[in-house]
């Protein structure tokens, strides 16, 4: 026996305890150093547009936008849009194109965007419409996304007898927008609607033109309404149209919850 195993033992401490303890050490140390390389792989935000989910028309006042896994996590985001009857009887959903994803040339842009149709149900000046509600989820939970943006587009009609603009209007909850101020005017809240002007160069704004559009921009939300009302335009009692805009895409930043955990 050498000095040095003869200290070890005087001191009751053997080679073999000394060599365990030494073995043991050794999975706390890679365990330490395996942890941040694991975080590092966590994706914690996305940048999603409506143009990449999938679709899903359920009725004429639901639909679905889905993400599948935008985290890489197995949770699917979803965007929920559900529209109801709003105000006065004057107008109604139309249950054909309601909440249909049109890619046709709309607002100066082919983009697939959501189609928000009404009925003119009878003349009268006292704005019915619908409301849509948006609901952001993830996994089922309602979830909050950033730098939300979109368009609002199409938005014209003959001038309503209440002297105030054109027949279509348009408000959120949440939200601001910018807009050709020749065409149209207004906050985008219920008493001052987004709507054409009175001094609008047409009454009706063509496919290919953006004059009839509104660029809407939220910092951050969970859930929004959307209301589209429309007036009596004094048309004749055999001129009935639809009343339609289109909204979308819509672009955002999601955020994974699990980063901030």
């Amino acid at each position: 026996m050498n000095e040095n195993n003869m200290r070890a033992e005087n001191s009751g401490l053997s080679r073999r305890a000394v060599i365990q303890g030494a073995a043991w050490s050794l999975p706390v140390v890679a365990l330490a150093v395996a942890t941040p390389t694991a975080a590092a792989s966590t994706v914690c935000t996305a940048t999603i547009s409506t143009t990449t989910a999938a679709y899903s028309r359920l009725s004429a006042t639901s639909a679905l936008f889905t993400w599948v896994a935008p985290f890489g996590d197995g949770k699917d985001l979803t965007l929920m849009l559900t529209a109801e009857n709003n105000g006065a009887s004057n107008m109604t959903i139309n249950t054909t194109n309601n909440l249909v994803l049109d890619s046709s040339t709309q607002g100066g842009e082919a983009q697939a965007s959501v189609r928000l149709s009404l009925d003119t149900a009878d003349l009268r000046n006292i704005g019915g419409g619908e409301r849509v509600t948006f609901n952001f989820a993830l996994d089922g939970v309602p979830t909050t996304v950033n730098d939300l943006s979109y368009k609002i587009k199409d938005i014209d009609g003959v001038q309503a007898l209440d002297n105030r603009g054109g027949a279509e209007r348009v408000y959120l909850s949440e939200g601001a927008g910018t807009y050709n101020a020749t065409w149209i005017q207004g906050q985008g809240t219920g008493s001052d609607p987004w709507r054409p002007s009175t001094g609008s160069p047409n009454p009706e704004v063509a496919p290919a033109s953006a004059a009839g559009n509104v660029a809407v921009t939220v910092a951050s939300v969970s859930a929004f309404s959307l209301t589209f009302i429309a007036n009596n335009s004094g048309r004749a009692v055999g001129d009935r149209p639809n009343q339609n805009i289109w909204v979308g895409p819509f672009t955002f930043t999601a955020l994974n919850p699990a980063c901030s955990l």
